[in-house]
């Protein structure tokens, strides 16, 4: 069902990926190995009913609050405690590490979202992005 929420905003998942890959710095080789066992996370993940539950609540929460925080104002940090608690969810301190560096980089999906204003979702994505991509290396 998360696919489906996110094929309504133009995000497939060949998007995340994408966007997971972009941040790599290993071997180039590797990639389509990387890419494959990325992908078999993902599409068990999103199905992780506590990813599936934050990440949809994220959605909700844009949906509901659009208007009223046109910006990311700086005194809200519950869209990071989503994004936080779904990289730990799906790699630990390895994903709580690795979200870090995909929030602040904001690559493809992550950027796009934050630029057309969702405050939770881009960080739950990157939350999932950076667990997926965190238990894929390790």
């Amino acid at each position: 069902m998360i696919l489906m929420i996110l094929d309504k905003i133009n995000i497939s998942l060949e998007e995340l990926i994408d966007s997971a890959l972009s941040l790599y710095i290993g071997d180039k080789n590797e990639i389509p190995k990387v890419r494959e066992k990325l992908k078999d996370i993902m599409v068990k993940e999103i199905n992780n009913p506590n990813v599936y539950l934050l990440i949809l609540a994220a959605y909700l929460l844009d949906k509901e609050i659009k208007e009223e925080f046109k910006d990311d104002p700086n005194y809200i940090y519950a869209d990071e405690v989503i994004g936080l608690a779904i990289a730990n969810d799906i790699a630990g301190t390895k994903g709580i590490f690795n979200f870090r560096f995909y929030d602040k980089h904001k690559p493809g999906v992550i950027g796009r979202l934050d630029r057309e204003g969702y405050i939770f979702l881009d960080d739950a994505i990157a939350g999932f992005i950076a667990g997926c991509m965190s238990k894929a290396l390790y």
